[in-house]
């Protein structure tokens, strides 16, 4: 299955996925600082997830992943352009998730 995508900071849309199927790659497009919430350890480490900082536009773009979700959960990120400094409060609200469910991977959390 081709992997989901994000384009940071321009592409803020919800992903749904689902558990241990799905992998999801995440594309800088310009210069942003990224952050995120995953109370729920959907991508715990190793390997975790796209390191919480700022990221410099490259050309070609720079594109990290692909990241496999291990837990059933939601993810809430945010991206700002610095020196705005990048949060994930009240994100909820303007779909900025990535939404995990379903699938079937050894020792994950139901």
């Amino acid at each position: 299955m081709p992997a989901k995508h994000l384009n940071i900071p321009n592409d803020l849309s919800s992903v749904n996925m689902t558990k241990g199927t799905d992998t999801l790659e995440i594309t800088v497009t310009a210069t942003c600082t990224w952050c995120y919430s995953d109370p729920n350890g959907v991508f715990p480490p190793p390997p975790g997830f796209l390191a919480a900082g700022t990221y410099n536009v490259t050309t070609p773009h720079t594109t990290y992943g692909p990241y496999t979700p291990q837990n059933d959960g939601v993810v809430e990120f945010g991206v700002s352009i610095p020196p705005v400094p990048c949060s994930t409060t009240g994100i909820t609200a303007t779909g900025h998730t990535i939404t995990v469910t379903g699938g079937n991977m050894p020792h994950s959390k139901k």
